[in-house]
C-alpha cells in the first residue's frame, strides 16, 4: 500500500511493502529438477499473498518452458566477465497463479546451460540489476538460495550495494566449488573472497562459503539441520566457518501447498476423504491402488511406502533394501516410488520383479502415484542420514500416511514421536525396523490411538503460509 504524506508543504509517497527480490536456479513450473524448484514457486507466491512486494530472478535457460506467456524485454546492460563486456538480456514473464513478476536473464554462452561460469555471471548480473532497478524498482532485500547466489552475496558487497541478503541454505552436500582464476575473471580483488587455509592449498573458491560470510542473516530449512551443520558430522567441512557466524544462522521449516496436496480434494485419488472419514477413505484408496497395479487385494495387510529420490549417501535407500531382505514380505507390501542411482533401481525393480504381490516399485517418479501411495498406505519410511527439511513425511501426515523416521534434522522438526509418527535414533535397518514394527504393533492392537495418531497428524499445519510469516519476520529484523 503507497501512502501520500505531507511534511512542509511537500508531498511524499511511502511505501509500506518490503521490496524483495528472490534470486534462484531453478523454479517450478517453468523448470524443475529438485524440491527448491517447489519451494522457489510456492514460497515468493505467499509471500505475494500476504501483500509485500516480492520478485524473482532466475537464468534463462535453454530448458526452461514458459509456456503460452508473453515474454516481455524490460532491460540490458553489460557485465564484465572473463576480460569481456557480457550482454545480458532481461525478460519479465509472471507466475500462472500468481502476480509475481519473474525476470528471466539470458545469455546464450553462459546462461544457457548450467556450466562452470554460470553462478559467476548470474552473480554478475543480478548484483547489476539490483544495484541500477529493473522498471524503475530496486529490492531492499536479495533472498538468495544454496551455493548458487553465493558470489551474488559477494559481489553484492564488493559494489557496495546499500541491500540487505540472507542466504537460505537447503543442502551442505553442494557448494559449488570453482578455480581461483575465477577471482580475474570476475575482476574483482583477492581480499574479497575467503580463501581459508584448505580452499587456498586446494586453490579453489568455496560459493557457499562465500554466502554464509557476506549474508547478513543465513537461514536452512529447518531449525533442527541449521544446529547439526556447525557439527562435523553434518557441516560438510564447513562447521569450522558456521560456528564462528552462528548468531546469524537459522532455521524455517519449509511447506507444502494445500492446494495441491489435500487428500479432500486431491483428484489423483480413487476417493477423497479427510479427518472426519480417514479410515473409509483409506479403505478405498488402499483397494484402488492394489487393484491398479496387481497387488494382493486385501484391505487389512500393512501396506509400507518409500516416495523420494533413490540416493543412498542421503536417503538411507541401502537400509530399506536391507530390511526388506530381512521380513517376509509376504505379510506385507511395500510401495517405492521413486528414482535415482542405477544400483538401487535395479535391485529395488528386482524386489518388485520376484514378489509382484507385496512389492510395487514405480521406475520413473510420478507425483500422481506418490500421492496414491499416501493416500493408500499406512505407514511412509524416511531413513535420511541427513535431512534438511523433508516434505515426504509432510505429504504423508497430510493424507493420514504416517512416518517412520530417523531422528535427524526437519523430520525432528516436523514429528512428535508417539502423537504424529514415529522416530527412530540410529542409521541401523535393525533401528528402522524396531520403528516399523512400533508403528504396526499399535496400529493392530490399539486401533483407538492409532486413530489419534492418524487425525493429529492431517491436521498438523504445514502450510506455506505458517512458513512465509517466519521469512517475514526474518526480512523485517534484517531491515531494522
Amino acid at each position: 500500500m503507497n501512502l501520500l504524506i505531507s511534511i512542509g508543504g511537500m508531498t511524499y509517497v511511502y511505501n509500506e511493502f518490503m521490496r524483495i527480490l528472490f534470486a534462484v536456479w531453478e523454479l517450478a513450473p517453468f523448470l524443475k529438477v529438485g524440491g527448491l524448484g517447489d519451494v522457489a514457486h510456492f514460497l515468493p507466491k505467499e509471500i505475494k499473498n500476504q501483500e509485500e512486494d516480492i520478485r524473482v530472478v532466475t537464468p534463462f535457460y535453454k530448458a526452461l518452458r514458459t509456456g503460452r506467456q508473453k515474454r516481455v524485454k524490460v532491460d540490458s546492460f553489460v557485465v564484465w566477465y572473463g576480460g569481456r563486456n557480457v550482454k545480458i538480456d532481461v525478460y519479465q514473464i509472471k507466475f500462472l497463479d500468481a502476480d509475481v513478476p519473474v525476470y528471466l536473464l539470458r545469455n546464450r554462452k553462459y546462461l544457457d546451460v548450467p556450466g562452470k561460469d554460470t553462478f559467476a555471471v548470474f552473480g554478475l548480473s543480478v548484483a547489476r540489476l539490483v544495484q541500477y532497478g529493473v522498471e524503475g524498482w530496486k529490492p531492499e532485500i536479495v533472498h538468495g538460495n544454496d551455493h548458487h547466489c553465493g558470489l551474488l552475496a559477494l559481489v553484492l558487497r564488493a559494489w557496495k550495494v546499500p541491500v540487505k541478503f540472507l542466504l537460505t541454505i537447503h543442502s551442505m552436500m553442494e557448494q559449488g566449488k570453482r578455480g581461483k582464476n575465477l577471482i580475474a575473471k570476475m575482476n574483482l580483488e583477492e581480499r574479497w573472497f575467503h580463501l581459508v587455509g584448505w580452499e587456498l592449498k586446494d586453490r579453489r573458491i568455496n560459493s557457499l562459503l562465500e554466502g554464509i560470510k557476506w549474508a547478513d542473516v543465513v537461514n536452512t530449512v529447518s531449525p533442527t539441520y541449521a544446529r547439526e551443520i556447525r557439527s562435523e558430522e553434518y557441516g560438510a567441512g564447513l562447521d569450522d566457518i558456521l560456528r564462528q557466524e552462528e548468531s546469524k544462522i537459522t532455521g524455517i521449516v519449509n511447506g507444502i501447498d494445500y492446494g495441491e496436496f489435500s487428500p479432500e480434494v486431491d483428484k489423483t485419488l480413487g476417493q477423497n476423504y479427510g479427518v472426519d472419514n480417514w479410515e473409509e477413505g483409506k479403505y478405498r484408496n488402499k483397494l484402488h491402488f492394489q487393484r491398479k497395479w496387481n497387488l494382493r487385494v486385501n484391505s487389512s495387510i500393512p501396506m509400507i511406502g518409500f516416495g523420494g529420490r533413490l540416493a543412498s549417501k542421503q536417503k538411507g535407500v541401502d537400509l530399506l533394501h536391507k530390511m526388506m531382505l530381512r521380513m517376509n514380505l509376504s505379510k506385507f507390501q511395500f510401495v517405492i516410488v521413486g528414482q535415482g542411482e542405477e544400483e538401487w533401481e535395479e535391485k529395488f525393480g528386482l524386489l518388485g520383479d520376484f514378489y509382484p504381490k507385496s512389492v510395487y516399485f514405480a521406475g520413473k517418479f510420478s507425483d500422481e502415484v506418490e500421492r496414491q501411495m499416501y493416500a493408500a498406505c499406512d505407514v511412509v519410511l524416511c531413513p535420511s542420514r541427513y535431512e534438511p527439511c523433508g516434505l515426504t513425511q509432510m505429504k504423508g501426515m497430510r493424507y493420514g500416511c504416517l512416518p517412520v523416521a530417523r531422528a535427524t534434522g526437519g523430520l525432528i522438526d516436523t514429528i512428535e514421536d508417539g502423537v504424529d509418527g514415529f522416530l527412530f535414533e540410529k542409521l541401523l535397518s535393525v533401528d528402522m525396523e524396531g520403528g516399523l514394527k512400533r508403528a504396526l504393533q499399535i496400529r493392530k492392537d490399539r486401533p483407538e490411538e492409532w486413530g489419534r495418531m492418524v487425525r493429529t497428524a492431517m491436521k498438523k499445519d504445514f502450510s506455506w503460509k505458517r512458513s512465509a510469516q517466519k521469512y517475514l519476520e526474518v526480512y523485517q529484523r534484517i531491515l531494522r
